[in-house]
């Protein structure tokens, strides 16, 4: 089991689990145990029900060689790495099949099979851009809003507020965001005010640079995984559009 590969898996899954959106009501619980108590337990059969998380890690395990919960695959999905330059087209396919065995709606699919992208990039935005946020789900409608909640944006801590009431933990900061742009998205900066969850993130100052989701602060970034899910996600806009 590796300890630091599901602990990153679960805090990205963790709040659109709450929220209804991915994987069964058991998860919550053991997704924090898993963050603040290293117990993961049970957290790779809780993924394994997520209806798009888990196709990816599948497809990621087979272009790289590597098991789907090992902490290569899943940061090349949430936060980009070296691993995803192995991912070619024909690789799309094999997504494709993953949704299939996954439940993924065969309506969409086949939706899928007519618009393949020239470049594949198996990544959290490509998601959430290609096959479109909730769209397997029904969760969420696909717009601009939707898309910014659910892409995994990054920025710089302006401010902090700590308070014993956990909904008034509350963190400001820059975020790289999108903005519609023709047809295209371009990313751009938007100061907002996210919840988190101080357990989650020990030793959170302003100055650091964080990741977010679904309006929470889930991540204190390194240099390294900032500079990879910039990189990534630029990557993307450009293979799309």
């Amino acid at each position: 089991m590796d300890i630091a590969a599901l602990q990153l898996a679960v805090r990205f899954s963790l709040v659109p689990n709450e929220l209804g959106y991915c994987g069964q009501d058991s998860a919550g619980k053991k997704f924090k145990r898993c963050i603040i108590k290293g117990d993961c337990r049970g957290i790779e059969e809780e993924i394994c029900r997520f209806i798009v998380l888990y196709p990816y890690l599948k497809t990621l395990a087979k272009i790289t060689g590597l098991p789907p919960f090992s902490y290569p695959v899943v940061e090349s999905y949430w936060l980009g790495n070296e691993k995803l330059k192995k991912a070619k087209p024909e690789h799309y396919d094999l997504l494709l099949e993953n949704f299939a065995k996954q439940g993924v709606p065969d309506w969409l699919i086949k939706e899928l099979r007519k618009k393949r992208p020239k470049v594949f990039i198996p990544t959290h935005l490509f998601q959430v851009l290609h096959v479109g946020v909730g769209r397997a789900s029904g969760s969420v409608p696909f717009n601009l809003d939707s898309i910014n909640q659910c892409m995994i944006r990054w920025g710089v801590v302006t401010k902090i507020r700590n308070s014993k009431s956990e909904i008034r933990n509350l963190v400001t900061a820059r975020l790289n965001s999108l903005r519609k742009k023709g047809k295209t998205y371009e990313v751009t900066l938007r100061t907002e005010t996210l919840r988190f969850e101080p357990e989650f993130l020990p030793g959170l100052r302003v100055g650091d640079s964080i990741a977010c989701h679904w309006g929470w602060a889930v991540k204190i970034l390194t240099a390294r995984e900032e500079k990879n899910l910039s990189f990534w996600i630029k990557e993307v806009l450009k293979a799309l559009f």
